[in-house]
């Protein structure tokens, strides 16, 4: 039986500091854990040392090597904390080996007038209005299953498409873990736009991945939809490197990110 996302981020072991959660296989992309999943499980590692009151700007992930099922240990640590910033490192641990490192920067607001506007989430038919894109066992990362999405445009994977933007609606259909986490998560949660460029089956694979978060200005219901905007900006020599933006069901950019990753046969 699938983990909920609630479940799964819920149910943590904690020693001292650390934190070990257990990866199930319907949380998989590939032979690795949802990269977005082990991001968010360092963050949550990372959140719980650090006062609310701080709200996170900035997430910075590496990934070493595969997260694969079963338990993964977060041991975090405080790099530094100053007036208003407090920096984490949290770093992720399968049997001894380092599989991820995630850093947190948590701010306090700041008494800054605001100069330039956020950018505006793009027109798109509602998601009732588009077909689902149905989640096909063994075609599809397991992780997908948690998801729902509509494709609003774009091309699709393995398609040989030349589009190199998307624009997708998702929501989370089984938990909620909190605005933050769930910005990153859904910040990773669309295929890499450089797979709609190749004409057959490729695998991918985050070589860095930044999110940098905008705190909302008001309630957001994290069981709604939210929309993802995606750009692919180059892909050469089997490296390709795009942008989100991601908005709250509210209409508020909840987060900016860019990955680059290693596209290969």
């Amino acid at each position: 039986m699938p983990t909920s996302l609630e479940a799964l981020t819920s149910t943590v072991t904690r020693e001292g500091e650390a934190a070990t959660f257990t990866i199930t296989d319907d949380w998989l992309q590939g032979r690795a854990a949802f990269g977005g999943l082990v991001a968010a499980l360092g963050l949550l590692t990372s959140r719980h040392l650090v006062d609310g009151s701080r709200r996170l700007r900035a997430l910075q992930t590496t990934f070493l090597r595969p997260a694969v099922p079963g338990p993964l240990t977060f041991e975090p640590s405080l790099e530094r904390d100053g007036r208003n910033l407090t920096q984490m490192r949290a770093i992720g641990f399968q049997e001894g080996k380092r599989v991820a490192t995630t850093r947190a920067i948590f701010g306090l607001p700041l008494d800054v007038e605001d100069r330039l506007p956020p950018p505006v989430r793009p027109d798109a038919p509602g998601p009732e209005t588009i077909e689902p894109v149905p989640f096909i066992e063994g075609l599809m990362p397991t992780f997908v299953q948690h998801f729902d999405f509509r494709k609003v445009s774009g091309g699709r994977p393995f398609s040989g498409s030349s589009e190199t933007e998307s624009v997708n609606w998702l929501r989370a259909k089984d938990g909620q873990i909190g605005v933050e986490a769930l910005s990153v998560m859904f910040s990773d949660a669309i295929a890499p736009p450089a797979l709609a460029l190749m004409p057959g089956p490729a695998k991918s694979s985050t070589t860095a991945w930044s999110v940098s978060l905008l705190e909302p200005k008001g309630p957001v219901d994290e069981s709604g939809w939210w929309m993802i905007h995606a750009r692919l900006t180059y892909l050469r020599g089997g490296y390709g490197h795009h942008t989100t933006t991601l908005w709250t069901p509210e209409g508020e950019v909840a987060a900016l990110s860019e990955q680059t990753v290693a596209v290969y046969p």
